[in-house]
């Protein structure tokens, strides 16, 4: 199995410390190392979530355990190798940027840890305000005015969409795929439940509201997508009234839900089609507003 770039980093930065890292400490230079990455307008290998009193990236503690079990890493707490890579290192294999910064990153996290005093105090320092999410008045306003999300996992890593459902004060996630299955980290039914429940957020899964596999087939056109959708709104919808009264139940309760599926564009999801579908028929009277991960979001409108 091909080893990810990203997992390189991991393995160059361990090469650096000579077995003189442990596991927090590690995560907390990759940390720093992303931000000086964004810094440069560059994509950052990870995105990190907040979390109560700390920042952590699941898909971070996934290639951790990932390169423990292949064996290149020794178990924790030590971020160390198991053994020195064949014919050269693994700092030689990155990007010449990358080397530098990783470099710099370490330089500065060997001085803090000869003064260490403890684990969360190795790293000194402040995460730029546009590399925080905004969570700004997150117990406040924002909380307080019900509204109907709609978002797609395809593109993003689980925690950049941890940290959009976050960012707009998410409460309860409704996964309205129909075969919640998926062979991205993160995005199978139980990894992701689990990753919202330790992120404050509920799950639910409301098969019912699905599209069945053999209907997404051969969709190469936006008629195709049309006819599909008019299925979906005709045939199928109304054969899930229970989970349709369920959903809007939740939604006046939690009052800050989101609907999620697969596809990053909601003119190509069922998602869209079945928010569209609550309002036209009463069942909510809350905003719709679709997530992107590039664009701002904004309400949709119903036609007049």
């Amino acid at each position: 199995m091909a080893m990810l770039y990203r997992q390189r980093l991991i393995l160059a930065l361990a090469e650096l410390a000579e077995g003189e890292l442990e596991e927090e400490a590690a995560q907390q230079l990759l940390m720093l190392l992303c931000d000086r990455v964004r810094s440069e307008q560059r994509e950052a290998p990870y995105e990190f979530v907040p979390g109560g009193r700390r920042w952590r990236s699941f898909v971070l503690e996934h290639d951790l355990q990932t390169l423990r079990l292949r064996r290149y890493l020794t178990p924790p707490p030590r971020v160390a190798l198991l053994a020195p890579v064949a014919g050269g290192s693994y700092l030689s294999q990155l990007r010449q940027e990358d080397r530098r910064l990783l470099s710099q990153v370490w330089e500065e996290g060997r001085g803090l840890m000869a003064e260490r005093s403890g684990g969360l105090q190795l790293l000194r320092w402040h995460r730029q305000p546009s590399a925080l999410p905004s969570l700004e008045g997150g117990r406040g306003e924002a909380e307080e005015s019900a509204c109907l999300f709609t978002l797609g996992y395809e593109g993003l890593s689980l925690d950049a969409y941890l940290t959009l459902l976050l960012s707009h004060q998410v409460r309860l996630l409704v996964d309205v795929r129909r075969h919640p299955f998926s062979r991205k980290f993160g995005f199978a039914r139980k990894r992701l439940a689990q990753a919202l429940y330790e992120v404050g957020i509920a799950y639910l899964h409301l098969p019912a509201l699905g599209v069945p596999s053999e209907l997404r087939k051969e969709l190469e056109s936006e008629d195709a997508y049309r006819a599909l959708f008019a299925r979906y709104v005709t045939d199928l919808l109304p054969q899930a009234k229970e989970s349709i009264e369920q959903l809007a139940a939740l939604i006046a309760e939690k009052r800050r839900v989101a609907l999620t599926c697969f596809e990053a564009d909601p003119g190509h999801c069922h998602r869209a089609v079945l928010a569209a579908y609550l309002r036209r028929h009463g069942h909510i009277t809350v905003p719709i507003v679709h997530v992107t991960s590039t664009t701002v979001s904004v309400e949709v409108q119903e036609p007049g």
